[in-house]
């Protein structure tokens, strides 16, 4: 398939879309505000803000191109890669909260990011739900979408170089976070997306890194002591789960270049 777009075109789309959902979404929170006394609104804010991060991008798509869901990479997955993905991911996550632990006393936290992790605890089950949905399964999506199957997909066949199109992908990503303590924490776990959505050609595996970073972020919102009594060590995270983790990520790239490398012998037979 012809690439439709050019570098330029999709850093344009991408931050057309940042700017139309950051500029609806306030505009919406400024009125809603007025006529409510709390935030009981920021669940259905949080989804619609996530919805309209893709909006533009799937009306430019569908005026260029019939094969959307190539465009996106929502390519097929063999269940044995997301099983691996689900195995790797843990080790990721735990390590690269780690590393956050470490920052964050060199880079500390501004007042704005501990606020929008206050709006992510619930009151009710209905609200935990709708954040839960919103923030985990929505935001996977969409940023997904956007960054690995829109934005990094155009790079690498632009570039004809994947170490490129993730390392810039990445860094734009982690960059429009805003957050100087987690910038790098946000970029690691952006690279490792960007390699699971190139290895994978699909969206899917880095949908569920993605999400289960987000879902291990919402649950220490709503119920950090809780981890703290297992979890977390002297203010770092626990040296046992830490050591499993990366048992667990080792492992689980160790078999996904094996089955990269059957994938590919199947390939060549079938060429030859």
């Amino acid at each position: 398939m012809n690439n439709p777009f050019t570098p330029r075109t999709a850093f344009g789309i991408v931050i057309l879309s940042l700017l139309l959902s950051t500029l609806l979404t306030s505009v919406v929170i400024v009125l809603l505000q007025d006529s409510s006394a709390d935030f009981s609104f920021w669940p259905g804010v949080l989804i619609l803000g996530e919805f309209l991060l893709i909006l533009p991008l799937l009306i430019f798509i569908s005026r260029r191109t019939n094969d959307v869901r190539s465009a996106l990479r929502l390519n097929r997955v063999p269940r044995r890669m997301l099983g691996l993905t689900a195995i790797v991911s843990p080790g990721v996550i735990v390590w690269t909260d780690e590393l956050d632990r470490l920052l964050v006393r060199f880079l500390p936290t501004p007042d704005w990011t501990e606020q929008f992790l206050g709006f992510l605890r619930g009151d009710d089950l209905l609200s935990l739900l709708l954040l839960f949905f919103g923030s985990v399964v929505v935001a996977a999506v969409a940023e997904e979408i956007l960054f690995r199957g829109f934005l990094q997909n155009v790079l690498e066949k632009y570039w004809k170089d994947v170490t490129r199109a993730v390392l810039i992908t990445s860094l734009f990503f982690a960059f429009i976070h805003m957050s100087p303590s987690w910038i790098i924490q946000i970029y690691l776990l952006a690279l490792v997306m960007g390699y699971l959505a190139w290895r994978s050609n699909s969206v899917f595996p880095s949908m569920i890194l993605h999400g289960l970073n987000n879902g291990l972020a919402f649950l220490f919102v709503n119920w950090g002591e809780y981890f703290e009594s297992w979890y977390v060590w002297r203010g770092h995270v626990s040296p046992f789960i830490l050591t499993g983790g990366a048992a667990l990520t080792y492992m689980g790239f160790r078999r996904m270049a094996h089955l990269s490398a059957i994938n590919y012998e199947a390939v060549q037979k079938k060429v030859t």
